[in-house]
């Protein structure tokens, strides 16, 4: 298999690039062995982060609320991301998302995230998303063609993000990026009710006039913690869900059309989810998740011979391969490491055990 081919020879790539500790530190990170979900893997470019911002996940789940830069080099994370055995490599290989856990562009972490996308980008070329709460670099425009920045905003007052730049700032930075030719998308996360929707149109209409026209919005998931805070602002979430637990977050029961519906008036392309984003942006396709499929659904193939090769060469034998729509089957059970890999590498969902060819 093509995919499967690329990722083995980028592996022995990076290994004659890398010391042999390095090698080891990169392949006992997460990053090496963390299964991707359908929305592709996330890079974390730090641990921890100091905008404090209200409705934040990662208090909650014991980072700290000052930053560090992470711990791997470029090309160690550029290894990991490609020896995880979960993962494919190349153009149509599984969907990098940067950020997480941290903002990618704080002072302290700024360089690292620029060092792992360029990284990415040239030994991998896997499509690469980044979101940030900061004004993006401008050498953003040098890392990857269809590279895709999402721009964070919840309002344009900021008063959830006290410690953020202002929204406007990261707006301008991204019509910059837009004109420099870089794929920049609004990405209104989370929508906070009685916040983001009390001037969600003089948001929309703020970001269409520096250039903006695509549009992912976000839903707001709360723990205990974070309905605190938000009380603390003067937001109350507890009529939008049902129950509060302190450390699983809790989707808000809040109706994303109304916001949808406004964005569609103003002329925006509102996407369902920040990894339509991605692909989207790099001009491909994807059926993996309930969200899609999104994309040129024309450009979704996958060769049943080709899948049957790739299943010889793990050693199931005799594997019957049929692919029917949007969708691969298969007539033998194979281990979840194989499955994860064969949905990454065609953007199709696999089931077991119901394959004719």
């Amino acid at each position: 298999m093509e995919a499967w081919t690329a990722k083995l020879k980028t592996i022995k790539t990076l290994e004659e690039r890398l010391a042999r500790e390095e090698i080891l530190e990169a392949r006992r990170d997460h990053h090496a062995k963390r299964p991707p979900r359908p929305c592709g893997i996330t890079i974390h470019t730090g641990v921890g982060c100091p905008l404090a911002c209200a409705y934040c996940y990662i208090y909650d789940m014991g980072f700290p609320g000052a930053a560090s830069p992470y711990r791997l080099t470029p090309l160690q994370m550029a290894y990991a991301i490609a020896a995880n055995p979960h993962v494919a490599v190349g153009e149509w290989g599984t969907l990098v998302a940067v950020g997480s856990v941290t903002e990618p562009f704080l002072p302290e972490t700024r360089e690292l995230a620029v060092g792992y996308m360029k990284a990415v980008a040239a030994y991998l070329g896997n499509p690469i998303q980044v979101s940030t709460k900061m004004p993006p670099p401008a050498e953003l425009a040098e890392v990857q063609k269809g590279l895709d920045v999402l721009i964070s905003v919840t309002d344009l007052s900021g008063r959830l993000e006290p410690k953020a730049p202002s929204p406007a700032d990261r707006l301008r930075a991204g019509a910059e990026l837009l004109r420099r030719g870089v794929n920049v998308t609004l990405f209104v996360r989370p929508v906070v009710p009685g916040v983001t929707d009390r001037e969600l149109t003089r948001l929309l209409a703020y970001a269409r006039e520096l250039g903006f026209r695509r549009v992912v919005f976000g839903t707001l998931r709360v723990t205990t913690g974070i309905a605190a805070r938000l009380k603390a602002f003067g937001v109350d979430v507890r009529p939008y869900v049902k129950e509060l637990h302190p450390r699983r977050q809790t989707a808000i029961n809040y109706p994303k059309s109304r916001v949808v519906a406004t964005a569609k008036e103003l002329g925006f392309e509102v996407l369902p989810a920040s990894c339509a984003s991605n692909v989207v942006a790099h001009g491909q396709a994807c059926a993996l998740c309930r969200w899609g499929p999104c994309g040129d659904l024309k450009k979704l193939r996958a060769d049943p011979e080709d899948i049957r090769e790739y299943l010889e060469a793990r050693g199931y034998r005799g594997a019957g391969v049929a692919v029917e729509g949007l969708r691969i089957r298969l007539n033998v059970k194979i281990s979840r490491v194989d499955m994860v890999f064969l949905e990454q590498a065609t953007r199709l969902p696999v089931e077991e055990g119901t394959g004719r060819g």
